[in-house]
């Protein structure tokens, strides 16, 4: 066995220690010395040598949550982690994935999956159907371009192919509205022979049927860029595919699939158009935004100019499962500054932004009333991050607010008017509340 290996199972077994602190009793006084393997253990590492032994190799998956050549997960609802290892057979395009089933204090193989390929891409285990037992999800990578997915029932730890031979580009799963279970849905750009993009839904039923429901991404879909799990305004489980391509009004997209009385479903399509053209953008990815769960997609507005300079505001919309779109909150990013202030609803078309960084070491945004009638700016607040020597004691000076410490940097904000004044709100609790620092994924220029 090479070194490579045996470093392997070495780091493998020890990791277990860690993982299966129920099955091992570590006292104070062993932390401070070396590792003790237990016998289970040693029997196991008996069992992948003989795998390794007969040619076999570790096939770790490519990509995908789970990416270890030796894994370790709780398949069955027993509160026991069963070790799923994955192997390769140089020359002969087999992949093997074995399960190793802990009895009587030795590790026994309980299933051995079996698939033709180059390559494993990616790994899931999925409870389907809700019934305590993981399917496994397997993405089998054949040559530079192509992925199949296969799905596999191990009740009984006897291997079921429930789903074979699926190409696709990228796998998520969806949980189900009723907590059951979770669907896997796999996602497929366009190509010659299939056509244009799509995810297709596949359920498991409580009689072991898989049902599948195809629906349509965004037409001029090119490439997924990421994948986001979470929820809708009323609470329900939803997929946000983000993509890249050419669309009348950006370059980015966000398709948003859920299900609508049982039916999967791509809620923010325009039959129409076949795109779903409000979440059409630049850059700018989903998000939370304020952590409720509730994913949000952006939109930039250009706000009020004090100058030749452009500034935005960035409007959060959130879908329900009937497809309707509903104005979340609006916010504005200061990317060289690194925070964010989420604007009331009473700022929208009335409220103007410039910079003034006029003094060493400090950064200010200006935030100012604008009235139409009287075609003029009033100052009402002052947002400051401030660098350098005595950052936080300078952020406390005048009538400055300290609002964070970040690092060698402070953050500091000033009221500029009698608060609540113009008829909108800003007071301090207000800004203190509304105030923080940027996620990067949402940056653009302020």
């Amino acid at each position: 066995m090479n070194v490579k290996v045996r470093i392997q199972i070495i780091v493998f077994i020890l990791s277990s220690i860690v993982f299966l602190s129920g099955c091992l009793r570590i006292s104070a006084d062993d932390l401070y010395a070396l590792p003790e393997v237990s016998e289970e253990y040693l029997r196991l590492q008996a069992h992948i040598n003989i795998v390794l032994a007969q040619g076999a190799e570790f096939a770790a998956p490519a990509r995908g949550p789970n990416r270890q050549a030796v894994q370790l997960m709780d398949l069955n609802g027993t509160g026991s982690n069963e070790v799923i290892a994955f192997f390769t057979v140089p020359g002969e395009s087999t992949l093997k994935i074995y399960i190793f089933e802990l009895i009587d204090d030795d590790y026994i193989i309980a299933d051995i999956i079996e698939g033709i390929g180059t390559d494993i891409d990616s790994v899931r285990y999925v409870d389907m159907d809700g019934d305590g037992i993981m399917e496994i999800i397997i993405g089998w990578q054949m040559g530079s371009a192509l992925k199949y997915m296969s799905i596999y029932s191990i009740a009984g730890f006897q291997n079921r192919l429930l789903v074979s031979g699926e190409e696709y580009t990228e796998i998520t799963t969806l949980s189900k509205n009723d907590d059951s279970g979770e669907d896997v849905i796999v996602l497929r750009l366009p190509t010659q022979e299939a056509g244009g993009p799509i995810a297709k839904n596949f359920s498991l039923m409580q009689d072991g049927e898989i049902v599948t429901q195809e629906v349509r991404l965004s037409t001029g879909v090119e490439s997924i860029s990421r994948i986001l799990t979470g929820k809708l305004s009323d609470s329900i489980p939803a997929v946000f595919v983000e993509s890249e391509g050419k669309f009348d009004n950006g370059s980015l997209v966000t398709d948003v699939l859920s299900r609508r009385d049982g039916d999967f479903t791509n809620i923010s399509l325009h039959s129409a158009t076949g795109v779903s053209d409000e979440t059409v953008r630049h850059r700018m990815s989903s998000s939370e935004v304020n952590n409720d769960g509730i994913i949000k997609i952006p939109q930039l507005r250009r706000l009020i100019a004090q100058s030749e300079t452009e500034y935005f505001a960035i409007d959060w919309y959130m879908y329900s499962s009937l497809g309707e779109r509903l104005l979340s909150l609006t916010t504005y990013h200061n990317n060289f500054d690194e925070w964010y202030l989420i604007l009331p609803p009473d700022w929208r078309e009335k409220v103007s932004v410039r910079r003034e960084d006029a003094v060493p070491g400090e950064r200010t945004i200006i935030f100012s009333y604008f009235a139409t009638d009287a075609e003029q700016h009033e100052d009402f607040l002052k947002i400051f991050k401030l660098s350098g020597d005595n950052a936080e004691q300078r952020a406390s000076s005048d009538e400055r607010v300290l609002l964070m410490v970040q690092g060698m940097s402070a953050y500091a904000f000033e009221l500029l008017a009698v608060p609540d004044s113009f008829g909108i709100t800003f007071n301090e609790d207000m800004i203190r509340n509304n105030f923080r620092l940027m996620n990067t994924q949402w940056q653009l220029g302020s």
